[in-house]
């Protein structure tokens, strides 16, 4: 296949990261053409870095947009512009693979998915957790019955943020709702992918404790029904002052007919059956994990093969529970994701 092309809107932080992964894992199949940031020594350095000239380099993404003639176009920037850089792209004839979450509000992800529609274009959202061997392994226990049917899943998300500025960022700690923005958003997604069901019901609390270090709701309990008929159930904490599931290290517990399954950090699988031996084992290896197997996946689909499993129709699905979430929480009232898809 020939190489495909690339226009870069970030080029730093997660942007930075995404630059030099592509660079390492698939000089072979694409290049980056044009590079967006609004900051000025960003573009310099990354502009050295790729060998690309002034005209290359870009503060505006709608300048960028019309100016580059590219293959597709790759968006890692604050969650507020994901949508009007996507609707700039798409208008230009240029798919796109963004980061999560696919917006900043429910109206500008509708905004940016019409968009899409419209243009006919491929549009992927970049869902990494997933592509993990124990998460792939453990999909696959549920999809071959290894134990039954499933029951109900146990997810847990755990973070020692206690001290400002500790979550990277000033502005996290700052935010409303930034354990669900910016945690939680991974977590309702892989409650999808791991029962394999979307959600038709979630209800749940947030709080922020005392010795919080945020300005919001840090912490929560969500319960979500699937369509499916499986029940799953997240906690999230902010404060996390002892036992930790933070990030790559989430716990998730799946209660199957005939036993249960535990994964954490790393590939260790653990399996539970009553009157039996616990059984522990390394998840199959797979080829790619996390970002790499999000763009190869986007790659073959810009070749024809198929679509991203975490295309923008489908990833609005997670991205509504969060909303859901949010106002469950102010309102204490169970949310169905049905109406937040509507219209």
């Amino acid at each position: 296949m020939a190489i495909k092309s690339c226009l870069v809107i970030g080029g730093s932080g997660r942007g930075g990261g995404m630059i030099k992964m592509l660079k390492e894992q698939f000089n072979s199949r694409m290049e980056i053409v044009g590079v967006v940031d609004v900051k000025q020594d960003v573009l310099e350095h990354q502009g050295k870095a790729l060998g690309l000239g002034k005209n290359s380099l870009f503060t505006d993404f709608n300048e960028a947009c019309a100016a580059v003639k590219a293959d597709f176009c790759a968006i890692a920037t604050p969650p507020q512009f994901h949508s009007p850089a996507t609707v700039a792209a798409v208008e230009n004839g240029m798919p796109v693979i963004c980061e999560k979450p696919i917006a900043d509000t429910l109206e500008a992800a509708k905004t940016m998915m019409e968009a899409v529609k419209k243009a006919a274009l491929p549009c992927a959202i970049i869902q990494n957790y997933r592509y993990a061997a124990n998460k792939q392994e453990l999909v696959r226990i549920r999809e071959e019955e290894r134990l039954g049917r499933l029951q109900h899943i146990v997810g847990r998300y755990a973070c020692d943020y206690r001290r400002y500025e500790s979550w990277g960022k000033s502005w996290r700690h700052d935010m409303d709702f930034a354990l669900l923005f910016e945690g939680s958003v991974h977590h309702f997604d892989m409650m999808r992918f791991l029962s394999g069901g979307d959600c038709e019901t979630l209800m749940g609390l947030g709080w922020n404790p005392e010795w919080s270090s945020f300005k919001h709701h840090s912490s929560g309990f969500y319960l979500m029904r699937m369509d499916n008929g499986i029940h799953t159930c997240y906690e999230g904490n902010s404060s996390a002052a002892g036992i930790s599931n933070c990030w790559h290290k989430e716990y998730y517990r799946a209660e199957f007919e005939a036993g249960s399954v535990e994964i954490a950090g790393g590939n260790q699988m653990t399996i539970h059956r009553v009157g039996q031996e616990t059984e522990v084992y390394e998840a199959p290896a797979i080829s790619r994990t996390g970002h790499e197997y999000l763009f190869d996946e986007f790659l073959n689909w810009l070749d024809g093969r198929t679509p991203s499993a975490t295309r923008i129709e489908d990833n609005i699905k997670s991205f509504a529970m969060v909303i859901a979430a949010m106002e469950t929480t102010l309102d204490g009232q169970p949310k169905q994701i049905a109406d937040y898809l509507a219209g």
